[in-house]
């Protein structure tokens, strides 16, 4: 996997103490967590390849591509109108 560019950006995300009655408080993971999940609605809105996301979010790209698959993501890069466009006689 390529190295990542050093230009980091942070950001700060109050989160409701609530939020932990049924999960670790563990701020590494969901940081790690969140960078994937703000990395996937990227790709849902093609602001971004899945290849170049899944290097972002330091994980293999066939990982990021399941996780696309849980959250609905198609790694193809066609809306409907396309396919439809694509198949027709």
């Amino acid at each position: 996997m390529a190295t990542v560019a050093q230009d980091v950006r942070t950001v700060q995300v109050e989160l409701p103490g609530d939020a932990f009655h049924f999960h670790p408080w563990q701020p590494r993971q969901i940081a790690e967590d969140m960078r994937t999940l703000w990395l996937l609605e990227q790709v849902r809105q093609r602001r971004l390849g899945y290849g170049k996301a899944a290097e972002l979010a330091r994980i293999p790209e066939a990982r990021f591509i399941e996780l696309m698959g849980q959250h609905g993501i198609s790694p193809f890069d066609y809306d409907a109108e396309d396919l439809d466009e694509e198949f027709r006689p």
